[in-house]
């Protein structure tokens, strides 16, 4: 009863209906809750990464500024303009500072801060076409050819490391199933210290073998 008008006072606060099924779960059932609590947990956090700016919205942006400037925009209108394109990429203040007339100097930093890849690149060439006035479209369209290559890579390198980690976990959960099971059932026994060492060796060595490929994968990384 408590939980109950507990629960009424909080969605009446405008607590989120999700957040209050995951404590009234964590409340009546302990471990289930708490595994489902950690589940949604992860998939949230995978989610939140996948929303991030990438290569592929810095491409997206730098082939509308080559473009808009290719059309006779003016910088500053060009790069409002192109970041429209990506609207993910938190361009705000370099198009505030753009609009307002300040100088490329300032415009330049805030640049290479929202730009995940070629920041600097594109800073350095906003900067060499304000001070030589000469257009610099082929140097945005270089560098956003140079993003859409990085993109590609990192989805290539991305399903590459997602195979070896399903491969390493498959090889290595295989054997420990099948252990649980035999131990289970009884046909296990570890009563033999014979036995015992080579199942301990053996465990070991699929541990040192999942641990060599997540290294391996940070590496990738």
């Amino acid at each position: 009863m408590l939980r109950a008008v507990l629960g009424a006072i909080a969605m009446l606060s405008g607590v989120p209906l999700p957040v209050l099924g995951a404590v009234w779960l964590a409340t009546s059932l302990p471990i289930p809750g708490v595994a489902v609590i950690a589940a949604w947990a992860w998939v949230a956090r995978r989610r939140a990464g996948a929303t991030r700016p990438g290569p592929d919205d810095e491409a997206a942006m730098l082939h509308g500024l080559a473009a808009e400037m290719a059309g006779g925009a003016a910088p500053r209108a060009a790069l409002a303009a192109a970041a429209g394109r990506a609207p993910r990429l938190d361009l705000s203040r370099a198009v505030r500072l753009a609009e307002a007339g300040m100088p490329a100097e300032r415009v330049a930093p805030a640049l290479a801060a929202a730009l995940p890849v070629n920041g600097r690149l594109v800073a350095g060439a906003w900067l060499l076409s304000a001070r030589s006035g000469g257009p610099a479209v082929g140097v945005f369209h270089s560098l956003a050819l140079r993003s859409a290559e990085e993109g590609a890579l990192r989805r290539e390198r991305r399903a590459l490391t997602a195979q070896a980690r399903a491969s390493a976990w498959v090889v290595a959960g295989l054997p420990v199933v099948l252990l649980a099971v035999m131990a289970l059932t009884g046909r296990l026994g570890l009563g033999d210290p014979a036995l015992a060492g080579v199942v301990v060796v053996g465990v070991a060595l699929q541990a040192a073998g999942v641990g060599a490929v997540v290294l391996m994968l940070r590496g990738a990384r």
